[in-house]
């Protein structure tokens, strides 16, 4: 095995939402060193792949810095990254084999996204014997890397399998023996392929009326107008991400700089994903961010029952309600209020959604219920 140090020079990453690439950093080739230090040191996580020059990319971050403290892992990984380290993607097998106590339970968070799933994500993180990351975005770019018809599901799945193992290698927490990962909204289009190399791990979905999804997106993603001509001329590309946009394109509006139609369509793509995985009969915990915020004792409870946590844990977890779980980013409420951005009355947000869901031939409502949904 090999690795070489990538000493940063400075960041440039203009977007913090944009999927993380080695671009976002400049920087100066080092000495070569034993990539053991990847598996010896809790503050080096993988941050990306680099499929261009076959490598991957870890970071390495103050020691004081807890990661899984963070509403974004991928943001604070790159805000706090000291150096980089490279290592050849040949390499990442045998590097994974080095891990002597590899994670005992993993569970997967999937969501339409603007749903809860961060505020979960830092529930479980409230337990000391869990270590739990919010977006870490390597997989983000494996979703761009899978191709649609499946060629090459079988290195894709073993490479899943790698991250997810170097990702939940020992952390500073101490003893932990769970590990969970919510990852982007379009990351579900991995599920199949995660749970074929993970089939004992668990896996939660949480979804929203798709009007409240679409009406929150608007105000959170104010980039996304700038992006619409380059999705609209890149639709095979973007359909990696929203299958549905090629069969759906005709009927959006790439003009339309709120996107409504581009939010529903990527609702729309997670929803049929994931009753995709159900079929598939993959065991699942389905939420409704609805009940979810209701009554957060009773479906924390039931989830921690399902993931074979201890329930005593659940009224400490569920302190994090009474906070904003994405402070601290660029999507806290505190930066979201400052967005000058005129959001479309609900009937029109109503009249677009609904247009689009009916040409679907099983969720044709925004407030469609999927079955074994919690309540």
């Amino acid at each position: 095995m090999s690795a070489k140090v990538l000493y940063i020079q400075s960041k440039q990453r203009p977007d913090p939402l944009s999927i993380v690439k080695l671009q976002n950093f400049d920087y100066i080739e080092g000495e070569n060193i034993n990539p053991q230090i990847i598996i010896e040191s809790p503050n080096i996580s993988l941050y990306c792949l680099d499929p261009q020059n076959q490598q991957a990319i870890f970071v390495e971050t103050p020691l004081d810095i807890q990661l899984s403290n963070a509403p974004f892992f991928y943001q604070a990984q790159y805000e706090y990254a000291q150096r980089l380290i490279a290592v050849p993607l040949e390499d990442l097998p045998q590097l994974m084999t080095a891990i002597e106590e590899p994670i005992e339970k993993m569970i997967m968070i999937y969501s339409v996204g603007r749903c809860g799933s961060t505020l979960l994500s830092k529930v479980f993180n409230q337990i000391e014997t869990v270590l739990s990351l919010s977006e870490p975005d390597v997989f983000s770019q494996i979703v761009g890397l899978r191709n649609p018809d499946g060629s090459n599901d079988t290195e894709i799945a073993q490479l899943l399998k790698i991250c997810i193992y170097l990702l939940s290698k020992p952390a500073l927490k101490g003893k932990q023996s769970c590990c969970v990962l919510k990852l982007r909204s379009f990351c579900i289009e991995l599920g199949d392929l995660i749970y074929q190399a993970f089939p004992d791990s668990k896996v939660i979905f949480l979804y929203r009326n798709a009007e409240a999804v679409v009406q929150s997106s608007i105000s959170a993603f104010v980039y996304m107008s700038t992006m619409l001509p380059t999705i609209a001329q890149n639709i095979d590309l973007y359909s990696r991400f929203i299958p549905l946009l090629k069969e759906y394109a005709s009927d959006i509006d790439f003009t339309d700089s709120t996107a409504i139609d581009v939010y529903t369509t990527a609702w729309l793509s997670v929803m049929q994903r994931y009753r995709f995985l159900q079929q598939q009969g993959i065991s699942t915990c389905t939420i409704r961010y609805e009940n979810l915020v209701a009554d957060p004792q009773k479906i924390v409870s039931a989830i921690f029952d399902y993931c074979g946590l201890s329930l005593a844990e659940v009224s400490h977890a569920c302190q994090v309600f009474a906070k904003d779980s994405q402070s601290g980013s660029n999507l806290s409420k505190e930066n979201l209020s400052k967005h000058e951005i005129q959001i479309p009355d609900i009937l029109e947000i109503r009249q677009k959604v609904n247009k689009l869901l009916q040409k679907h031939p099983e969720i044709k409502t925004p407030d469609f219920w999927v079955p074994d949904t919690l309540s």
